[in-house]
């Protein structure tokens, strides 16, 4: 008991002060564990291991025996933006973060398996504060996401299903100097929530397997952090932001099929619902598909694996002519979106491996390369536009342990 509480301890100061976090698919991590990550985070159908739950809860009814995986992913990314209009680039002074992640599966019996799961799952963040104060609201937003989730699932023969509650706790921080200075002391807030995850699988043969899954929205509310940051762009009253920000619900499917028992295709269509999320919707964020494809080959005591993940950028544009108060406050989101929020990228691509060291120990990595977008936004009502620049790299390594 008081080396779990240790361990939880850990890997909660770990996501936490990981603020500055990056993901592929709006501000959710695209995939825990570097074998996902490696296929392009996929995994709804194809079993992993204990790592598994997080696509799909139902998939640990494929498990045999114990195992333990853990890991930590390096996040570096890249991000410039050109402030106030008539500002020129500044980069983001964000450093790399890191965030952890373990996972824990066991057999109950022939037909019931078990685990917990703990992992940072979300996380966005700007660091302008070394930017030229005369063109440049010196801004720094930071948001870090942990979940935890236990486990429990049944298999029959060729199916399974899975459930999982969902502990989530997340903090956010808001702070600005422009002409008035909001959160000065760079102050966090933080928020627990409860959702929880459901899935199955179904083998319509040996070599082929179909899944999907599904996972709640799961309430959010940082303080006055969002109110805050608002009320420094004049925006009250009916124009006042709103301090929720739930994480979205999100509805997963997925296939894997296996070639000659060396080669397993996968490919999976996830749908998160920023547009019913309540605090998302109100920035103007829409659903968002995911696509995503990976190959595995299999040989003696190694794997290796190339994955693809394309998705939309969630994050639309209102339009900003000068004039009405609304129109400011769709300038005013155009802005906090693009500058404090920009989850815009789309496009990835994976690889990795992994290597058995011994028949119960093996050692994982993988790789996320997201070439660079850029998005301008009309923000007429502050003189201009706003322009963001944001690619990002990412580096995984994983170890399982089965017993």
């Amino acid at each position: 008991m008081k080396l779990n509480k240790v361990l939880v301890s850990l890997l909660s100061a770990g996501v936490l002060v990981s603020p500055m976090a990056y993901a592929t698919n709006g501000d959710e991590m695209m995939a825990v564990g570097s074998q996902s990550t490696a296929l392009g985070g996929t995994g709804v159908a194809n079993y992993m291991g204990a790592d598994s739950v997080w696509a799909n809860p139902g998939m640990l009814g494929k498990s045999k025996g114990s195992e333990v995986t853990g890991g930590v992913v390096a996040f570096t990314p890249k991000v410039s933006n050109t402030g106030m209009p008539g500002g020129s680039a500044a980069d983001s002074g964000a450093n790399p973060s890191y965030i952890p992640d373990v996972s824990f599966s066991s057999r109950i019996n022939d037909n019931m398996s078990y685990g917990v799961a703990m992992a940072g799952i979300a996380g966005m963040g700007v660091d302008y504060t070394a930017a030229t104060a005369s063109t440049h609201i010196r801004a720094k937003s930071d948001l870090s996401i942990l979940r935890v989730m236990p486990t429990l699932a049944y298999n029959g023969t060729g199916y399974g299903v899975g459930m999982s509650p969902i502990f989530q706790s997340g903090a956010l921080r808001l702070s600005y100097v422009s002409s008035t200075t909001v959160n000065g002391t760079g102050k966090y807030e933080s928020s627990t929530g409860y959702g929880y995850s459901v899935g199955g699988y179904f083998d319509v043969m040996p070599t082929l397997t179909v899944a999907a899954s599904y996972q709640s929205e799961i309430a959010a509310k940082y303080g006055t952090q969002l109110y805050d940051a608002g009320v420094g762009f004049n925006l009250t009253g009916a124009s006042a932001f709103g301090n929720d920000l739930n994480q979205p619900a999100v509805t997963k499917a997925g296939i894997a099929y296996t070639v000659a028992d060396s080669i397993t295709l996968t490919a999976d269509y996830k749908l998160i619902q920023w547009g019913q999320a309540k605090g998302y919707k109100d920035f103007n964020w829409k659903d968002q598909t995911v696509a995503a494809i990976g190959v595995k080959y299999a040989g003696s005591g190694y794997w290796l694996g190339l994955g693809y993940n394309s998705a939309n950028d969630p994050i639309s544009s209102l339009p900003a002519a000068s004039g009405a108060a609304a129109e400011y406050k769709n300038a005013a989101v155009n802005f906090f979106n693009n500058m404090f929020f920009p989850a815009i990228v789309t496009n990835s691509m994976t690889f990795g491996g992994g290597y058995d060291i011994s028949k119960e120990f093996a050692v994982e990595v993988a790789a996320v390369v997201t070439p660079e977008v850029t998005k301008k936004v009309d923000v007429m009502n502050f003189g201009g536009t706003n322009t963001t620049k944001h690619s990002q790299s990412s580096y995984s390594a994983s170890l399982r342990y089965k017993f």
